[in-house]
């Protein structure tokens, strides 16, 4: 038994770990760090962010919606000092406030899945400062070898306000650009995934004597057709 303890310990750490590397190198910073933020300013002027996320699957499994990912961290960074944080409920619900007029960084990420992140920029004009509430969904899958996933380097989405329509949403431009690179992504996982899939029912089945290795995507022999999914949702 204190081995068991000893290695979910373990396993914990090296996801600390994980997670510390990722945001010190996703989030570092050129020149001055960003000015602090006056708390009685953030209480009364800020924008509640209420997120969704879900555990992405393949589409024969999602039924009429994802399902929620329970226990998922969401650490929202100012600069590269963390500002908040919280864990998703097993509905997969999280919500924080940002103040206005700064720019943050909000990092998805749970053991054994795939981190994502985006970035929020709260300034408004002087004369629209107040409170408002912003809703986001973010999908996470499962980590997979020789699934290339340099494109979530980058922000997956930006959430900027909107002067015309007074309130947050998402830079549509950006999410254009971003969902290029990332329906590519997605071909690549599910064809990886079903590579994998078919090894593991070949080998229950007797057919081998154990589950093969994934294909590499970049391979040009290793070409799927037909649309990708699983890219980020747009909310307005």
């Amino acid at each position: 038994m204190k081995k068991r303890n000893n290695y979910y310990f373990l396993k914990g750490f090296l996801f600390s770990l994980f997670a510390l590397t990722f945001s010190s190198n996703s989030f570092a910073q050129e020149g001055k760090q960003p000015p602090p933020i006056d708390s009685a300013q953030a209480a009364t002027y800020y924008v509640e962010m209420k997120g969704t996320i879900n555990r992405f699957v393949p589409e024969a499994e999602q039924g009429e919606k994802l399902p929620p990912l329970g226990g998922a961290s969401v650490q929202v960074f100012y600069g590269t000092t963390e500002y908040t944080t919280a864990l998703t409920t097993e509905k997969g619900k999280c919500s924080f406030k940002l103040p206005l007029n700064r720019t943050f960084k909000v990092l998805v990420s749970k053991y054994g899945y795939v981190p994502k992140f985006f970035e929020v920029n709260t300034k408004v004009p002087p004369q629209n400062l107040g409170t408002y509430t912003f809703n986001f969904d973010v999908d996470l899958f499962e980590e997979i070898k020789k699934l290339d996933v340099s494109v979530l380097k980058k922000p997956i989405a930006k959430v900027t306000f909107d002067v015309i329509y007074t309130r947050f949403q998402y830079d549509e431009s950006y999410t254009g650009r971003i969902n290029f690179d990332i329906k590519k992504m997605y071909k690549n996982y599910f064809l990886l995934q079903k590579q994998q899939s078919d090894s593991i029912a070949k080998f229950k089945s007797g057919g081998g004597s154990e589950p093969a290795k994934p294909a590499d995507p970049k391979d040009p022999k290793n070409k799927t057709t037909g649309p990708a999914k699983g890219t980020p949702t747009k909310k307005k």
